[in-house]
């Protein structure tokens, strides 16, 4: 129950949500009869607003059933008036199909609602007098029907639907926030676009395939695979499916594109449906590269391939990057966790604190332990913590009491244990600082002490009496 009053807050159009909500509080009280009817009410004031949105956004095909129930609605409450809006409500599955707000098995399951809705409100249409009594389940069913076919999507489907994802994956601001791409591409439109959505996608993401003129065909396959992590939130099958669907084109793609697909994709389980062991030898050795040359940047592919390290199926399948990633110097290390923050990184981070060698590789070090905040538990908290305090090079950083605010922000899931550990690091601190000073992380005292926890303060010790100074003349 509590899932079908989540659609009836998601309907689509305010104007049609008030008639859904009162067929929803018809059929919690009992009124099943005024329930199915006015859930049809609601059916056909969508559809009615729908089509003449279609129309007014410049879809010519709509444009003379909106010009139609001008028509009809100027002329009232008279015998034309309502023949009129009769005669559009006959054709109005129809129209709603041929505009592709619903499929045509949408049209049937929505007939059913009209039929029932003219049995519960014209009860001569039974033989013997007998008045059509309906079951609470079937209401509900009908409620049901209505949200999940028609009310919840917006006036977009089949092929404009398509249209509306592909310029929204290549829009100049795109933001690969996952929720929305979810509840906008896949929540809201029909199963059967749902496949066609996942299967578009899958098929740019996995072959590089690129919009002519709007963007490089790499860039687009990435956002591409951004909306399968979208889809896959809600349906891991479907798109396990259609990944797997582009297996014989991508296993004869060049090796930079299956690198690439590899480093896009290959934390995902549905990415390894496409691969079979000899291309799995394949990828290895791609991915085993020359050693990086010391200090030297590594490149930003090199650094992307090198973060699969994280993924347990990478791990699995191609161990020998394991191998690879623990070789790499402390420099290279950084590089790789800071690209692809992680909770398979987390026990590097204390190490990468104690290995930094001087204040720029300390400030590194602390800008990776607070990317991975979210991640730590109240043990790899203060294991960082203490090597950060142990090493000089981190605790002098410049930015690091900065960081040292920000990652007290950043880990009160961790709640009171977790401040403790911040209260006896900044212990330690004060211990060896001049009380007052930039080092001594007075930014940190203030914000536990405003969260209540107000670490103990060692008592200033006294100044030497000043000594008078000698006479020099």
């Amino acid at each position: 129950m509590a899932q079908l009053e989540d659609l009836v807050s998601q309907v689509w159009s305010p104007s049609t949500r008030p008639l859904v909500e009162e067929a929803w509080r018809c059929y919690n009280s009992g009124a099943i009869r005024a329930s199915i009817a006015a859930t049809w009410t609601a059916v056909t004031a969508d559809i009615i607003t729908k089509l003449t949105r279609l129309a007014d956004d410049g879809d010519n095909a709509a444009v003379p059933f909106r010009d139609e129930v001008a028509r009809a609605r100027a002329n009232g409450l008279t015998r034309e008036g309502v023949r009129a809006m009769q005669n559009i409500e006959a054709t109005l599955l129809d129209k709603a199909a041929s505009l592709e707000l619903i499929d045509t098995i949408g049209v049937r399951e929505l007939e059913r609602i009209r039929e029932d809705r003219n049995l519960c409100v014209h009860p001569s249409l039974r033989g013997d007098g007998d008045v059509y009594e309906p079951r609470p389940e079937v209401a509900r069913g009908h409620l049901a029907v209505a949200l999940t076919t028609l009310l919840t999507h917006p006036p977009i489907q089949g092929g404009k639907v398509l249209e509306a994802f592909t310029a929204y994956i290549c829009d100049p601001l795109f933001v690969p926030t996952l929720p929305h791409i979810r509840a906008t591409f896949f929540d809201r439109v029909r199963v059967a676009t749902r496949r066609t959505l996942a299967r578009f996608a899958a098929k740019h993401a996995v072959l590089e395939i690129g919009p002519i003129g709007q963007l490089p065909a790499a860039e687009h396959a990435d956002r591409m695979a951004a909306a399968l992590r979208a889809f896959a939130g809600r349906d891991r099958e479907l798109v396990r499916e259609v990944v797997a669907e582009q297996r014989d084109k991508f296993h004869v793609l060049g090796g930079g594109p299956q690198l690439r697909a590899l480093t896009r994709l290959g934390d995902q389980d549905y990415f390894w449906g496409l691969v079979d062991e000899p291309l799995t030898e394949r990828l290895r050795e791609m991915l085993v590269a020359p050693a990086p040359v010391a200090w030297e940047p590594l490149p930003v592919d090199v650094t992307a391939s090198l973060a699969l390290v994280r993924s347990p199926y990478v791990r699995e399948r191609i161990p020998s990057l394991v191998t690879r990633f623990d070789a790499l110097s402390t420099f290279h290390r950084m590089a790789v966790v800071e690209a692809s923050p992680d909770p398979y990184f987390v026990p590097m981070v204390a190490a990468l604190l104690k290995e930094a060698v001087n204040y720029r590789m300390g400030e590194r070090a602390g800008r990776i332990l607070v990317q991975h905040a979210p991640f730590l538990t109240v043990e790899a908290l203060g294991a960082a913590l203490a090597a950060w305090y142990d090493n000089k090079e981190c605790r002098h950083a410049t930015d690091m009491p900065e960081f040292a605010v920000a990652l007290f922000h950043g880990t009160t899931h961790l709640g009171p244990a977790g401040a403790a550990a911040f209260v006896a690091f900044l212990t330690k601190v004060q211990e060896h600082e001049e009380p007052g000073t930039y080092y001594s992380y007075p930014g940190l005292d203030t914000a536990l002490q405003t969260a209540g926890y107000p670490p103990p303060h060692r008592p200033m010790a006294p100044r030497p009496p000043l000594q008078p100074s000698s006479d020099r003349s």
